[in-house]
């Protein structure tokens, strides 16, 4: 155990403290940007699933980020720890980051009046962040470049702006809004396998 909290530490420590920054910013300037007090349900699913769930793009895909110093990934598969364990140490240490501010942002919507299922509301946020986080580590393992792995949850995000469900179906990441909530169970499968398979190519490369 003492060993996953040492990758963790250095990750807080080297790998994600901007990409953190970044995030909370994102949340703090939401009032300026749109309403966040005394929101009936449907808007408070539009504030969640079209505008918090984006944090998940900042902070999943950068879990290769210090391996793409090719010196520093060749050192960590040198190491007596799997360099797939030191990717999943990561991104459950990532993942955890992405529950807890979303749990202050909803505690915040709950405080400022906003009518909505808590519980529901944030599973089926947290799904929608995994996917999309997911979606950008996928391609990143893939394709060995960031900003790939930033364009492809991007591009997502937009199709599913302007298309609404007619091409995504059960991936439809803004479904709660409509009062759907089978499509978050799908999205949260495909982030287990996007992330699965990321960290398997990134090994395999």
């Amino acid at each position: 155990m003492e060993r996953y909290w040492q990758i963790e530490k250095v990750n807080l420590k080297y790998n994600i403290p901007l990409h953190v920054l970044v995030s909370v910013l994102l949340l703090l300037v939401s009032p300026l940007l749109m309403g966040v007090a005394n929101l009936k349900a449907q808007d408070t699913a539009k504030v969640l699933e079209m505008y918090v769930a984006l944090i998940g793009i900042v902070l999943l895909p950068p879990v290769f980020l210090p391996e793409q110093d090719r010196e520093i990934r060749d050192l960590v598969y040198t190491k007596y720890v799997n360099g797939a364990v030191v990717y999943l140490v990561r991104i459950l240490g990532n993942g955890l980051l992405l529950v807890l501010l979303l749990g202050a942002y909803v505690g915040m919507l709950a405080h400022n009046g906003c009518e909505f299922p808590v519980g529901k509301f944030f599973l089926g946020t947290l799904a929608e962040m995994l996917f999309m986080g997911g979606l950008g580590l996928f391609f990143y393992g893939l394709c060995d470049h960031l900003v790939i792995g930033y364009m492809a949850p991007i591009v997502y995000y937009i199709t599913a702006v302007g298309s609404a469900d007619k091409f995504l179906k059960m991936f439809y990441p803004f479904s709660m809004a409509r009062d759907s909530y089978g499509e978050k169970i799908w999205l949260f499968a495909a982030a287990v396998a996007l992330l699965g398979a990321g960290v398997w190519r990134r090994c395999r490369k």
